[in-house]
């Protein structure tokens, strides 16, 4: 094969793969879209390859054969067409009437399992030799974020992207370029969110760059405290580690915001609110039992007990019972009987109860 030839194929490939990689940054763009255009949320978009055949003329000027003629090129981009995920969010403006958002189908959990002050020394101690290390430019505090995720979650990830599965394989090897540009788009889709959670303090995540192992050193001053974010990643049947390292001046910044939001008296509701809480207090029911506890019946007596026989207590009948409400003691009441119904006359109270007003 000649030059011409091998410019032939690998422009097809590189063709293909372009629209491939445009496909990946629309199903990133759109992971959290829940309404489009045709109804309902995003649905992931799959680019379909297909050999293809090379002109004569070409195969003359390239010096190849019909044997190895074969481009590749893009036969259909198509949709995915598993159904979405049904998260349930009632205050959604995309909810269902059960209170339900459609999601893109991508099975994905992400739950916080640690948080801890370290320094910036301690905190690339804990990071695998291998693994994808990213800067985040936080501003206008003018720092550095350090943003870690292992290569056991991000294979699968970048394998739901191109179209995949997601499921986990034991990949040893670093990641490609275009690999590396579906993570980058990732780790975007992630500060954006971070920047969401952290908008009460004005704070901006901008991705800054990938870094090597060594290039992370230089970020902060080894001593430097920093408040680290241990994230478990779930997809399928494969989980990993995401870590998150933030500065101590930005993190503190957001726990002035929240003892200060805290520090103000919480207003007290109006009359009218009152009420009303009061009202569905006193509408609430209590199981209530009266019982006369204590009692002592012989072995023989509780033996010969048959339906309709009457079993005699050693208390007087005019002694009272005990009623409880929750197990707690209220009063001293005898059973009678109101009308079809049971009843209890209160003899005493034990406990003075709070009146209405007090309620």
């Amino acid at each position: 094969m000649n030059l011409f030839g091998m410019l032939e194929l690998s422009g097809s490939a590189l063709g293909a793969e372009r629209q491939r990689a445009e496909v990946v940054a629309s199903n990133m763009a759109n992971a959290q879209t829940t309404r489009t255009p045709a109804g309902g949320p995003y649905r992931r978009q799959l680019v379909v390859f297909q050999s293809q055949r090379v002109p004569r003329f070409s195969l003359a000027l390239a010096g190849l054969t019909r044997g190895n003629s074969s481009a590749v090129r893009v036969a259909a981009v198509v949709s995915d067409q598993r159904p979405p995920v049904m998260r349930y969010e009632p205050g959604h403006p995309d909810a269902n009437a059960q209170g339900y958002v459609a999601y893109l189908r991508i099975v994905f959990d992400c739950s916080l399992v640690s948080a801890e002050h370290l320094t910036y020394l301690e905190f690339l101690e804990r990071l695998p030799d291998k693994a994808y290390v990213a800067s985040c430019d936080l501003a206008p505090a003018g720092a550095t974020a350090v943003l870690q995720l292992d290569f056991a979650i991000a294979f699968p990830i970048i394998d739901v992207m191109l179209g995949g599965e997601g499921k986990s394989s034991e990949i040893t090897r670093d990641i490609t370029e275009i690999e590396e540009q579906v993570l980058e788009g990732i780790v975007r889709i992630m500060c954006r969110e971070l920047q969401t959670a952290w908008q009460v303090i004005a704070l901006e995540f901008n991705f800054g760059a990938r870094q090597q192992l060594l290039q992370t050193q230089r970020l902060m001053p080894p001593e430097e405290k920093n408040l680290c974010l241990s994230f478990e990643i779930k997809m399928s049947e494969t989980r990993g580690t995401l870590n998150l390292a933030i500065p101590a001046v930005v993190s503190n910044a957001l726990l002035r915001k929240i003892s200060a939001d805290f520090s103000y008296q919480r207003r007290r509701g109006s009359a009218e609110a009152r009420l009303q809480i009061q009202k569905k207090l006193l509408d609430c029911l209590f199981p209530v039992e009266l019982s006369m506890p204590d009692l002592q019946v012989p072995l023989q007596s509780l033996s010969e007990l048959v339906p309709g026989c009457l079993l005699p207590f050693s208390r007087s009948a005019s002694a009272p019972a005990i009623m409880l409400v929750e197990d707690v003691r209220l009063c001293l009441a005898t059973p009678v009987r109101v009308g079809a119904h049971r009843a209890a006359r209160v003899l005493s109270i034990d406990a003075p109860l709070p009146t209405t007003g007090e309620l």
